[in-house]
């Protein structure tokens, strides 16, 4: 199964957006939604969800090899995401559609000059025509944030940055200033991102850059820091569905009080540069029966919690144990997928019963924090013939150090999810992400 594998996915969010004191407010809807403006009405569910997959695999390839220190540090994968945010940069603002990732620190898009350039559907950002953009120098705070070795001085000591993927994709270009807004108004805030002029490789079209919301400095997160609180919130509505969810930072992020069934549980920081958010998973019921994390799966941080990876990997024979449970449960016969891209799926006939008996599904996080999966929405994606299970196995070997369990946003559909970077915890609580 290591051909299936995906660690640390990013998040597409597509966002109309509205601005109030220190809230924002972004909408946001899954690419392959009949709302998404990238929308293939000729598309089956079957090549919807195998397109998901083989942009998950793209990811896992170029973490795994990031973690053997054979290529540069980069938190960044813009082809690979499922949720779009669509942002305004520059005066007079220019629309672009960029990948929201929760696991990298970099704002940037693609900007004319394009020496090297992949093609996008919306218009390519001009530097020389914004009013508002400013050189980052190469002695400046902003441009020390940057990997080691992987920043220059350019002409009059600009700041040059210059990622590259293990699969041999690559961003490069010149660290800059210029204002985002998020309704298209000309009121956002002046943010240091980057003005990629050189970009290639498996860069989707659909998006024209990438906004990070991970922890390190130049994350949007980071730079807007104090103005929203350090705290961001969002609510994924399911695959396909004709509803838009929400992102939110500044005061409208926090999880109201009154919403049943809240839970919290503390992160740690991992992955390269230490700006991944990594939960402690301890263990899965289901009905009756608990699967506890034991050896060196029991370690601290043993979780990446990512809104862009499509499914809900676990170590290998951790999984063997939730699958036997899952199959008992359920009491029906499985069905072998043709294409051997899912491990268990049963027939679209069989759905409705194993909606109705599926037991009780609850992820154990540190400090008491149990998330109750829907099988509906969390555990089941339905294919063409089959329902398919969203949780696939991996092994040690291809693991990120230190990372038994990659929680990808089939495993956060329908709730809202809190980051709170002063408490440094995530809140998870039960909602209609259509009513966010």
């Amino acid at each position: 199964m290591n051909s299936l594998i995906v660690l640390f996915l990013l998040s597409l969010f597509s966002l109309s957006t509205s601005i109030n004191g220190l809230s924002i407010n972004f909408d946001i809807v899954h690419r392959d939604s009949p709302l998404s403006p990238f929308y293939n009405s000729s598309s089956s569910l079957s090549e919807l969800a195998r397109n998901a997959r083989l942009r998950s695999l793209r990811r896992y390839n170029r973490r795994h090899l990031l973690q053997t220190d054979m290529v540069t540090p980069i938190h960044v994968d813009e082809a690979a995401g499922e949720y779009l945010m669509r942002i305004y940069v520059g005066s007079p603002p220019v629309e672009s559609w960029a990948i929201a990732d929760t696991g990298s620190d970099l704002i940037w898009v693609q900007c004319l000059p394009c020496n090297t350039c992949y093609p996008q559907d919306a218009s390519i950002f001009n530097p020389l025509k914004s009013s508002t953009y400013q050189v980052v120098s190469c002695n400046s705070e902003p441009c020390s944030f940057l990997p080691k070795n992987h920043s220059t001085c350019g002409i009059s000591s600009q700041c040059v940055y210059g990622y590259a993927y293990a699969d041999n994709s690559t961003t490069s270009g010149d660290l800059g200033k210029d204002m985002f807004s998020f309704g298209g108004n000309g009121n956002g805030s002046l943010l240091v991102f980057g003005c990629g002029h050189n970009n290639t490789g498996t860069f989707s079209r659909k998006g024209s850059g990438l906004v990070g919301l991970g922890a390190g400095p130049l994350s949007l997160v980071s730079q807007l820091g104090p103005d929203i609180d350090h705290k961001f919130s969002y609510c994924l509505v399911p695959y396909f569905s004709n509803y838009t969810g929400k992102l939110k930072m500044g005061q409208e992020a926090n999880i109201s009080a009154s919403s049943n069934g809240v839970v919290s549980t503390p992160y740690t920081l991992g992955g390269v540069r230490h700006n991944h958010y990594m939960l402690t998973l301890e263990g899965v019921s289901i009905g009756n029966n608990t699967v506890e994390t034991s050896g060196v799966n029991k370690r601290e941080g043993n979780a990446v919690i990512d809104s862009g990876t499509t499914f809900f990997y676990m170590e290998t024979s951790f999984y063997n144990k939730i699958e036997a449970l899952i199959k008992n449960s359920i009491g029906v016969q499985e069905v072998k997928n043709v294409s051997n891209e899912y491990n268990l799926c049963y027939s679209n006939n069989d759905t409705e019963t194993i909606m109705n008996n599926f037991p009780d599904f609850v992820v154990h996080y540190k400090g008491g924090a149990d998330v109750h999966l829907k099988p509906e929405y969390n555990i089941f994606l339905p294919q063409d013939d089959f329902i398919c299970l969203t949780i696939f196995p991996v092994d040690h070997d291809s693991l990120a150090v230190g990372i038994d369990f990659d929680i990808g946003n089939i495993a956060q559909i329908n709730f809202q999810v809190e980051y709170d970077l002063g408490a440094k915890q995530i809140s998870f609580a039960p909602a209609n992400c259509s009513n966010y």
